[in-house]
């Protein structure tokens, strides 16, 4: 095989572990240890008797007392920073760093997010490999998939890589390679700013580089923690290089972006994402960045994932297609 891709996450925590934050369930169960986050309805809690971090739905919880400060996300996308206790059922009371005390409904909260100190606390990430071989015309494919996040109280920062390699008999060897670098800035409410660089390589629409700068502005339609629902539009600047350097172009393109996501629904995780790029510079020019993710979570952190990723260009380069789509499996294990 040509491509052998190594991604490599460390993570080092240097953070005292407290055993103090009690969180209580509808059931009467209580779990008293450290609620390290809440994202997607799943509540990610350690205490001191487990090797292994608690996943907990937090549509089941009817009582939390929080020791250390969290940044927390409400439905109707208002955000602030401070502490989080329980004084009635199924309510709680957020008191600011000023004071100001808030009383919300459990439901009504979507993220809990602890800022910690150690640098290496803030980052969170995932890897998965598939590998297929099929004896006839020796067929031979191999993917991979990379994310790393970092959270702060107002910015999250987000890598993801991609990589595709599929080799077979009397066929020539098809090569794919797809990164960005996201970063969004929370506002008031459920709007955000948002900064992005990507690079894609297809050897399908021969395409040497993609390589696209972007900004923009969105905002969360829908947000709770059964699924989220976004748009946002932007200006991007596209710089091309293909096989045959002569089609090499620059050109300024609008940015549309909608991207959902359904995740508390056992174990099943949904993610649909469709971007739009009609150029400001190119007559007629339109391209489509699709993306379709299903995941299952599995024992053990472990997942099965299968996604489906599509680029189309209605003016392409010459020779190549306007459409080029990867299907791939596989199975993966999540750092938490």
């Amino acid at each position: 095989m040509k491509i052998f891709v190594i991604f490599f996450f460390s993570l080092f925590n240097v953070t005292l572990y407290a055993q103090k934050d009690t969180i209580i369930f509808k059931n009467k169960d209580v779990i008293v240890g450290e609620l390290k986050q809440l994202n997607n309805n799943i509540l990610t809690v350690k205490t001191s008797y487990s090797d292994k971090d608690f996943a907990i739905e937090f549509d089941k919880v009817v009582s939390l007392v929080l020791e250390n400060k969290y940044s927390v996300v409400l439905s109707n996308g208002f955000r602030m920073y401070g502490y989080v206790k329980t004084e009635n059922p199924n309510k709680a009371v957020i008191t600011q760093e000023n004071n100001v005390a808030i009383e919300v409904f459990l439901n009504e909260i979507v993220v809990l997010r602890k800022i910690d100190d150690g640098f290496w606390n803030h980052f969170k990430g995932s890897f998965d490999f598939g590998y297929n071989l099929t004896q006839t015309n020796n067929s031979e494919q191999f993917t991979f998939a990379g994310l790393l996040n970092y959270y702060s109280e107002r910015w999250i920062h987000r890598a993801t890589y991609n990589q595709l390699f599929t080799s077979q008999d009397d066929v020539e060897d098809i090569e794919r390679t797809d990164w960005s670098i996201d970063t969004k800035r929370y506002l008031k409410r459920k709007w955000f700013l948002n900064t992005n660089i990507s690079f894609l390589s297809n050897t399908s629409q021969s395409l040497k580089g993609r390589f696209v700068p972007s900004v923009g502005a969105g905002n969360y339609l829908v947000r709770s923690n059964k699924l989220y629902l976004l748009v946002g539009t932007g200006l991007t600047y596209n710089i091309e290089k293909y096989e045959d350097a002569s089609t090499d172009k620059t050109s300024t393109e609008a940015l549309l972006i909608t991207q959902f996501n359904m995740f508390n629904f056992k174990d099943i995780d949904l993610y649909i994402s469709a971007v739009g790029y009609p150029s400001l510079s190119e007559s007629g020019r339109f391209r489509t960045d699709a993306n379709v993710r299903f995941k299952y979570d599995l024992p053990f952190d472990f997942y099965f994932k299968t996604e489906l990723q599509v680029n189309f260009d209605n003016q392409p380069a010459a020779g190549a297609v306007k459409t080029d789509y990867v299907f791939s499996t596989g199975f993966g294990w999540e750092i938490k």
